[in-house]
């Protein structure tokens, strides 16, 4: 706790009688004087006087205050102002030590705002080398997992006479594991991007395109017809995005839905512009479990993780709805969930279709790869 050194208390007693002194002295010598020629000049009874002797002398009521009969008169003019001297005194004594101590305080913030710089500079230093430590070891996951997806493609091909074999679904599993690795991967890597330096490859496309490609997506879980696309973007416009990154938004999505649920669940993909044309937003419906009111509140945390499924702790990284959430907000967007337990889930991504305060490059090549 910060310590204060205070002024002596004899030194504090010293101060406040050298202040009585100096006010009875000034009460007794000059505030009674003064107070007598006051009171000569106003005193009626001496008007005829005055008139008869002419202006008198200043110095005879300044005499007159000093004669013994106007003794006791003077020290109580004296004793009146020492007390006043002595409260003075008191509470400047006061003053001073609540400026010593505001004094003290401020050179005790000063140091622990210099120590807070100090620690702010080495975290940001920490953080910027724990992103490219992320970023090396996700560059070597993506190149490990591209050699598995390879040799499964190539096994898989020698499977074409019996794709139906315990081995071809076998292969199967690999690889679609392997994609949902790659997919974990990637939106890692998007992630720890879009914190750093949230610039977007915006292009111009068509909302059934992203749906479509989204359904279509080789990492979703293996339920034929449980993915559908609704009717709501036959009235959409193009939307400005960046193709690679919302795609893996709608992934993500309709992955969370089906992993979460039931086998059979229906889930329905679909996009609608708001009532005046300024934004599209994107849907991704179950028909499940839900979610409570609890789960609803941190779904979006990079702590955050969808419940339900019996395999959330082996599949879950945690950071599939944060990506979701960095990557809408990134193309100045909304992301929220509106569910119930029992009553299904549904999430909704708005995508404005004017773009304003969005860093963003042209859409030939960058765009064109987010194609592949």
């Amino acid at each position: 706790m910060l310590q204060i050194e205070h002024p002596r208390k004899r030194s504090r007693g010293l101060s406040l009688l050298g202040h009585g002194v100096l006010g009875l002295a000034f009460g007794f010598l000059i505030l009674h004087p003064v107070t007598m020629i006051v009171f000569r000049w106003l005193d009626p009874r001496l008007a005829p006087r005055m008139e008869e002797a002419g202006s008198p002398s200043l110095l005879d009521p300044i005499l007159r205050s000093f004669r013994p009969e106007m003794v006791p008169m003077g020290l109580v003019f004296g004793l009146f102002s020492a007390a006043l001297a002595i409260l003075d005194g008191f509470y400047r004594n006061k003053l001073g030590r609540q400026l010593e101590v505001s004094e003290a305080y401020r050179l005790e913030l000063a140091r622990q705002a210099g120590l807070l710089r100090e620690k702010n500079e080495q975290l940001v230093k920490l953080e910027k080398a724990n992103r490219r430590h992320t970023q090396f070891m996700v560059h070597d996951f993506k190149t490990h997992l591209a050699s598995i997806l390879g040799f499964a493609e190539v096994l898989l091909e020698k499977e074409a006479d019996d794709p139906y074999s315990v081995r071809a679904e076998s292969l199967k599993r690999i690889r679609r594991q392997a994609l949902r690795m790659a997919g974990a991967v990637h939106d890692l890597l998007e992630f720890a991007r879009l914190q750093e330096s949230p610039v977007l490859h915006l292009q111009r496309i068509s909302a059934a395109r992203l749906l479509e490609d989204a359904a279509a997506d080789l990492s979703l879980p293996l339920h034929v017809g449980e993915v559908e696309i609704g009717p709501g973007w036959q009235r959409c416009p193009d939307v400005p995005v960046d193709v690679r990154i919302i795609g893996r938004v709608l992934v993500n999505l309709a992955f969370n839905a089906l992993k979460h649920n039931r086998p059979g669940t229906r889930v329905v993909l679909d996009a609608s512009p708001d009532s005046g044309r300024v934004e599209i937003a994107f849907t991704c419906t179950d028909h499940g479990r839900g979610l409570s009111r609890e789960a609803v509140a941190s779904l979006f945390s990079e702590a955050g993780r969808v419940s339900g499924s019996d395999h959330d702790e082996e599949d879950s990284t945690g950071l599939g709805l944060a990506f979701c959430k960095a990557a809408v907000e990134a193309h100045g967007g909304r992301i929220w969930c509106e569910s119930s337990e029992g009553q299904g889930a549904r999430f909704t991504f708005t995508i404005p279709l004017e773009p304003k305060g969005v860093s963003h490059v042209g859409d030939n090549e960058e765009a064109r790869s987010g194609r592949r």
